[in-house]
Order: C-alpha cells, then sequence, then structure tokens
C-alpha cells in the first residue's frame, strides 16, 4: 500500500489538468474519439488525425481514448483520473516484479523511488502520455510471467498464449512494445541460475519465440498497411540525415539521458533546437557518453554472475532505449521526457540490486543503515514533492508553454507553443514577438514559417507574410496550404501576375484544385475591378 500511496502523492496534483501539448489534436479536436459508434474503425486508422500528418498506429491506446471520452462525455478529470490510476498500476506491477528479483525490503526501495521519480510526470500529466502507461504495464506483467514461468522449467501453451496476447497488446499500445522480446531474452541470459546449456534453454523457448515472431511480423505488416501513403513523423532535425549523423546526435542525447535518470530536478516539455541541435563531428560531450557506455558496460559484465539482476537492469535500460535513442529508426523527436518511461524501469531496479549487494558484504552500523534510511526517506520526499508540483506545469496549454520556453529559452519549438498559447489569448503582439525569436532560432521549419505567416496575413501584413510564404515552398513545394495562402496575399497586395503563376503551379501539383480554380476567379474578378494605376505588375 505504501507504494500505491507513494505513486498518488507524486500524481494525484494532475487530477485538475486539463487539455495540454498533443492532447489538443489528439483527443480534444479529434472527432474519431468523440464517438463509439463505429469503434471498430479506430482498428484502421493512424493515431494522428490526418490533419497532423495521420502517422503512427495505436489502437489499444486511441479506443481507450474513446471510451474515456464518452464515459466523461469530454471531461478532462476522467482522462487525468485514467492517468494515474494507469500510473498506480505500473508502480505495483513493477514492485511484483522487484520481489522476483530482489529481497523484499530492496524491491520496495526500487518501487518507492520508481513511483516518485519526476521523469514519469510527463507521461503522467500530459494524457496522450497513456501509451507509455499502457505498453509499459502489459511489458512489465509480461516480464513478470515469463520470469516465475521459467523458474518451473519449460513454458507452458498456456503460458505462450499469456504471453502472446500482453506482447500484442502491448505493440498495439505503442510502438516501442514491439522490443519485448528482447527483454524476454535478457531475463533468460542474465537471471537463469539453472545451469543447464544454453542450447537445451533455446530448445525450451523456440515455441515462444516464433508465437513472438508472428505476432510483431503481423503487427508490422497491419501498421504499414494503415499508414500506407502518409509517410513516418520524423523529426525535423533527423530529416534526411544518415545514420552516422543520428548516431553522433544521440551520443550527445545520452548525457541528457544519464541525468534525467538520475538527477531530474529540471525537466521540460522540450528539446527541440537549439536547445539540443543535431551533431556532425566530435565533442567535448562525446568523451563524456563515452565513458559512460564503456562504464556502463564493464559494470553489466563484471556483474553478470555476482550481482545479475543489476546486468539484466542495465540490459532493460538499453532495450528500452532502443526506439527513443533514433539508431534503429529516425523517429518524430530527439527527446521527451515521456519516451523515457519504459528505459526508465531498469534505473531503480539496478539501483536497488547495487544497494543490496553493498549491504549483503558491508558490516554496517545501527546508526549507519538509520543514516542510510533517512537519506532515503528525503530522497523519495523530495522526488514526490517535485513531482506532484510538476503535474500542474502540464494544467493547459497557456501554463504549459509560459513555463516552457523558461525551461528551455533555445528551444524554438517552446517559443512556437507560446506563440500559439498567446495568440488564443489575443495577445498577437507577443505572440508575433515569440515567433520572431523561433525563426531567429531555427529559420528552416516550414510549419513555423507557415504559422508565422498566416498570423500576418490575418493581421492584414501581408507584405510581411509574402516572403515567408515562399520560403515555406522553397522547403515543402508541395505545401499547398501555404500556396494557397501566398495566393490570397498576392491577391489582396494586387500583384496579379504574380498569384496567376503561382495558381499554375499549384494546379500544376493536382492538390487542392478547387482551391486553386476559386481562386483564379477571384484574381480574375478583383483585377477586373481594380483600375490599372493600382494594380502591382511585378
Amino acid at each position: 500500500m505504501s507504494v500505491v500511496a507513494l505513486a498518488l502523492v507524486s500524481s494525484i496534483t494532475s487530477l485538475t489538468n486539463k487539455y495540454a501539448f498533443d492532447d489538443v489534436p489528439i483527443i480534444l479536436e479529434n472527432d474519431r474519439i468523440h464517438s463509439l459508434a463505429g469503434w471498430w474503425h479506430l482498428w484502421t486508422q493512424p493515431y494522428w488525425p490526418d490533419q497532423i500528418g495521420a502517422g503512427l498506429y495505436r489502437p489499444i491506446t486511441v479506443l481507450s481514448f474513446s471510451l474515456q471520452w464518452v464515459a466523461g462525455n469530454g471531461n478532462p478529470l476522467v482522462f487525468h483520473a485514467v492517468s494515474v490510476v494507469l500510473q498506480t498500476l505500473v508502480c505495483v506491477a513493477f514492485f511484483w516484479l522487484a520481489l522476483e528479483l530482489l529481497a523484499p525490503g530492496f524491491a520496495w526501495t526500487a518501487a518507492a523511488l520508481f513511483a516518485v521519480h519526476p521523469l514519469h510526470v510527463e507521461a503522467v500529466a500530459n494524457v496522450v502520455g497513456q501509451a507509455e502507461l499502457w505498453a509499459a504495464l502489459f511489458m512489465i506483467v509480461a516480464v513478470i510471467v515469463f520470469i516465475r514461468a521459467r523458474r518451473h522449467g519449460s513454458i507452458s501453451a498456456r503460458t505462450i498464449i499469456a504471453l502472446v496476447i500482453l506482447y500484442a497488446l502491448a505493440c498495439l499500445s505503442k510502438e516501442h512494445g514491439i522490443v519485448l522480446p528482447l527483454l524476454f531474452g535478457a531475463a533468460e541470459l542474465t537471471l537463469d541460475r539453472s545451469g543447464r546449456p544454453l542450447r537445451e534453454r533455446i530448445t525450451e523457448l523456440r515455441p515462444l519465440f516464433l508465437a513472438l515472431l508472428l505476432v510483431g511480423v503481423s503487427f508490422v505488416w497491419v501498421r504499414s498497411a494503415v499508414i500506407a501513403g502518409r509517410g513516418e513523423m520524423v523529426s525535423i532535425l533527423f530529416a534526411g540525415e544518415s545514420f552516422q549523423i543520428r548516431a553522433l546526435t544521440m551520443l550527445r542525447v545520452l548525457v541528457e539521458w544519464v541525468r534525467l535518470f538520475f538527477w531530474p530536478a529540471h525537466l521540460s516539455a522540450d528539446y527541440s533546437p537549439r536547445h539540443i541541435d543535431i551533431v556532425t563531428g566530435p565533442t567535448p560531450e562525446m568523451l563524456a557518453s563515452v565513458v559512460i557506455l564503456l562504464g556502463v558496460a564493464a559494470l553489466a559484465w563484471t556483474s553478470r554472475r555476482a550481482v545479475p539482476v543489476l546486468t539484466f537492469a542495465i540490459t532493460w535500460v538499453v532495450v528500452g532505449l532502443l526506439i527513443p535513442s533514433n539508431l534503429i529508426l529516425p523517429t518524430g523527436f530527439v527527446l521527451a521526457e515521456r519516451t523515457l518511461f519504459l528505459a526508465s524501469v531498469g534505473v531503480p531496479l539496478g539501483v536497488a540490486a547495487a544497494v543490496q549487494r553493498v549491504y549483503s558484504r558491508a558490516e554496517l552500523s545501527t546508526r549507519g543503515r538509520a543514516v542510510a534510511a533517512a537519506a532515503l526517506v528525503i530522497l523519495l520526499a523530495l522526488g514526490a514533492a517535485h513531482s506532484a508540483s510538476r503535474q500542474r506545469v502540464w494544467h493547459d496549454n497557456n501554463v504549459l508553454f509560459a513555463q516552457t520556453v523558461l525551461d528551455a529559452p533555445t528551444g524554438y519549438k517552446a517559443h512556437l507553443g507560446y506563440a500559439l498559447a498567446l495568440t488564443s489569448q489575443k495577445r498577437d503582439r507577443e505572440a508575433l514577438d515569440e515567433l520572431r525569436l523561433a525563426r531567429l532560432i531555427y529559420p528552416n521549419d516550414p510549419n513555423l514559417l507557415e504559422y508565422t505567416a498566416v498570423e500576418y496575413s490575418m493581421m492584414k501584413r501581408c507584405p510581411l507574410a509574402i516572403p515567408l510564404f515562399r520560403r515555406v515552398l522553397v522547403l515543402a513545394p508541395g505545401a499547398a496550404s501555404s500556396r494557397v495562402s501566398l495566393i490570397a496575399c498576392l491577391i489582396d497586395v494586387r500583384e496579379f501576375k504574380e498569384a496567376k503563376s503561382e495558381i499554375v503551379r499549384g494546379l500544376a501539383q493536382g492538390g487542392s484544385r478547387g482551391a486553386f480554380e476559386r481562386l483564379r476567379t477571384i484574381a480574375d474578378s478583383i483585377e477586373a475591378a481594380t483600375p490599372p494605376e493600382y494594380r502591382n505588375q511585378k
């Protein structure tokens, strides 16, 4: 119960939050989930709505959103309550896992540290983080089932069915569930103490892994079919970049991972350029990353017999980071705190395993044990307080982005997000200032340029919007919406010749044909009614 209490204390302050960040397009503005009529269609649709890019595939998570929306008639309290319950269930499942591997006192320590970890705030406070919570819950339970089954020898057909179902549920909650078989493999290689030959154990596990392979391949096939033609959502930082560039950049990010795992005093909703920028060559931080990698690898190897749980925990972290690392394939982020949720399972587990080893070998006095216990209590109190306080930062976009520009002043998306929040508050002049800062930091994001240009055009400042729309079309020639807006602005400033040229280009590309035809009619009508001396003939 104490683990449950710690999880609740650390997360319950999120209950009064509204929708923020990705919650808005995925839940609040997503009509698909606002009714259970035709709910089965959610299994054949991407996670993101079409207007956002229609990427990813997480039907279990989307279906759960629909159920929550209907249950509460869209009240965000229902969503946040479910997030808190899910986080609590994950903490309980983690405690059960730790009890399988550690003495009870140290298992409790691991679970308590996990329950209050501030890194988990984003996965709980932001409703879309439920994808992380569902996937982690299914994966932790699956690993528990696997470990228990292996302690009793070969895995029964009933256990294989249970693990296959859990694997499918994890994958359908969030794509990184695909790595679950690697966690089974890590558990088998690090925790087995039967002394039986590896070949014999592989033979025993063959039916399970063949079944898992079938599920994994089927998931990838279905996912590819659902999002076919829509493309993957890739971070602008990695768009078109090679594996080498991604690897060098992630060496820089590794330092941030370590900080967030072990000292998450500073958190941020944004890690965009220039807060974290692309790396094309050696940097001083890379030396620290290489030292960390070599040190962790050496620790895992030297601990494999004396402290196998520590080796398993380190392996868990590595497996959990495979997808967020952008090394297997580029994702839509360079670093996002909620994407570290699964990997973070291994951190308190490994710390508790190491502490248990020290306790078993050291002769600690009563006073020493009291000091250690007091230090743990203080650490848990600080973690819970920081987590509870940080939950409130995610109250809504106005609060979140006002804080994010302070957390990540060099992140251009922080300023873009704050501009969006200011616009919703009718603070247009301040919004434009934030957009200027965002463009100054990172001038090559078509979405940023388009949004800025649209803001200028809505304020009847088309001379400022036109060069921005043109820049968007240089970076993304197929951006039909920007071309439509550019033409509208050209007509507004009476540059009819240029407007008609853009209409021809738009029609040649084939997108938004109806809009371009209407614009041609409008351009001809306004040009005919405009005296020649007022026409701009450029």
